[in-house]
């Protein structure tokens, strides 16, 4: 299986995709097509007409979700093996983890529950709890704070990369 997916991954993949765009693509088209015409504002439709029924969009969406889950299945699954075949070398993604796990409980323990009033009011709208709110808050902070630091240590290599 490993060979095969050295050798055929990246077609396998390819494949995949321009399939599952096909079949997006295809249903949303046919629905447009079957309801509404192509100069049609989908989003004042929306809005005027509680009966609109949208339901082609939905494929489109379950392809995107499986395909998610099939890739973190995927790398669960091919990280775990090579932990287990080679933890020596593992040693410094496992710290990295580490640390971007302890980051995220940090900030989330010291989010705040409703910063701003737009934030309060989508808090009350959606009816989430304290603890969902810090987690979301939490996790976004972590993804920003993640974000920075892979673009500036990306800048400090190139950097570092001229002077070699």
């Amino acid at each position: 299986m490993y060979k095969l997916l050295t050798t055929k991954g990246q077609l396998f993949a390819i494949l995949l995709g321009v399939i599952s765009v096909a079949i997006a693509l295809g249903t949303i088209i046919s629905g447009v097509k079957s309801n509404y015409s192509m100069g049609d504002d989908l989003n004042d439709i929306l809005k005027n007409d509680a009966t609109a029924n949208f339901d082609f969009f939905n494929p489109a969406i379950n392809i995107v979700v499986a395909l998610v889950i099939v890739a973190v299945i995927a790398m669960v699954l091919f990280g775990l093996v090579h932990l287990i075949s080679d933890p020596k070398s593992s040693i410094k993604a496992i710290i990295g983890l580490a640390l971007v796990v302890a980051l995220f409980f940090i900030l989330t323990s010291s989010a705040e529950v409703a910063g701003t009033a737009k934030l309060s009011e989508l808090v009350d709208k959606n009816s989430l709890s304290d603890g969902i709110s810090k987690m979301i808050s939490g996790g976004v902070k972590t993804a920003v704070i993640a974000a920075l630091v892979a673009f500036f240590s990306a800048v400090v290599m190139e950097i570092i990369n001229l002077f070699k």
